[in-house]
C-alpha cells in the first residue's frame, strides 16, 4: 500500500488517499469522483473492467481501490482475488445487491467493506475507514499464516469474536482487535486461536434461546 498524502481530510481524520475507481457505469465514476475530491482524496484513475483495473494497479499504486462487482470481462470478484495475490491494497466493493451470495463472494475473495450503489457521502467515507482499518488486521494475520486463503479465514473468525468482545464489554470495533491483537502477543500464540476461544466461551456464555449478534455486513459498508 502506497504511503498516500500527509494531509488529514476533515471529515474523518483519514490522510488524504490515492483512489482506483474500476466502475463500468459512467454516471456512477463521476458521482464517486465528485465525492471523494470534494472530501479530499485524489482519484488517480479509472478502469471499466478488472483487466485494466490490475494494470492501472501497477501504474498509479493506490492506496485503496473501489471495485464495482459486475463488470464486462474479469468482473470484480476475480480482479479482486488476483489484486490481492499480486499488490495487496485495501479494496471497497461495489454492488447493486446487498444478498448474502453477493456478500459472501466479495468477502471470499478478500474485499475489506462493501458498498450498495447508489452510493452517499456518508457511506463512501465510512467504508474508506472500515476498508483501511480492515486491511491492516488482515495484513496481520497474513503474517501469522502461509497464504492468503488461509489469512481470510482467519479474519472471519476475527471478525465473530471481535463482535462477541464488543457485545459483551461494550467495546468498539478498534479496541476489541486491540484486546485480541494484546492477548495474542502476551499468550504467543496466532490470533486465530485466541479469536476461536472468545467464539467458544461466547456460546458458553450467551442466555439460552437469545439472538446472537450479526456478523454479516450491515448498512455501514463493514464485510
Amino acid at each position: 500500500m502506497s504511503g498516500g498524502h500527509t494531509v488529514m481530510t476533515e471529515e474523518t481524520g483519514l490522510k488524504s488517499m490515492r483512489i482506483l475507481i474500476c466502475e463500468d457505469e459512467g454516471l456512477t465514476v463521476l458521482k464517486l469522483r465528485r465525492l471523494l475530491t470534494a472530501a479530499g482524496h485524489t482519484v488517480v484513475g479509472e478502469a471499466k473492467d478488472g483487466e485494466e483495473c490490475l494494470a492501472q494497479c501497477e501504474q498509479t499504486e493506490p492506496d485503496v481501490v473501489l471495485m464495482d462487482i459486475k463488470m464486462p470481462g474479469m468482473d470484480g470478484v476475480e480482479a479482486t482475488r488476483k489484486l490481492l495475490e499480486k499488490r495487496p491494497l485495501p479494496v471497497v466493493m461495489l454492488t447493486a445487491y446487498s444478498d448474502d451470495e453477493t456478500v459472501r463472494a466479495a468477502t471470499e475473495a478478500g474485499a475489506c467493506a462493501y458498498l450498495v450503489k447508489p452510493v452517499n457521502r456518508s457511506q463512501l467515507l465510512s467504508a474508506l475507514h472500515v476498508a483501511t482499518s480492515r486491511f491492516a488486521e488482515l495484513q496481520q494475520l497474513r503474517r501469522e499464516v502461509e497464504d492468503l486463503s488461509e489469512a481470510l479465514e482467519s479474519r472471519k473468525l476475527v471478525e465473530r469474536a471481535k463482535g462477541i468482545l464488543m457485545d459483551r464489554a461494550g467495546l468498539t470495533e478498534a479496541e476489541a482487535f486491540r484486546r485480541l491483537q494484546k492477548a495474542s502477543r502476551d499468550q504467543r500464540r496466532p490470533m486465530k486461536q485466541v479469536a476461536m476461544e472468545v467464539i467458544e466461551a461466547g456460546k458458553l456464555m450467551a442466555p439460552q434461546g437469545a439472538s446472537r449478534r450479526a456478523t454479516r455486513p450491515d448498512e455501514s459498508a463493514v464485510l
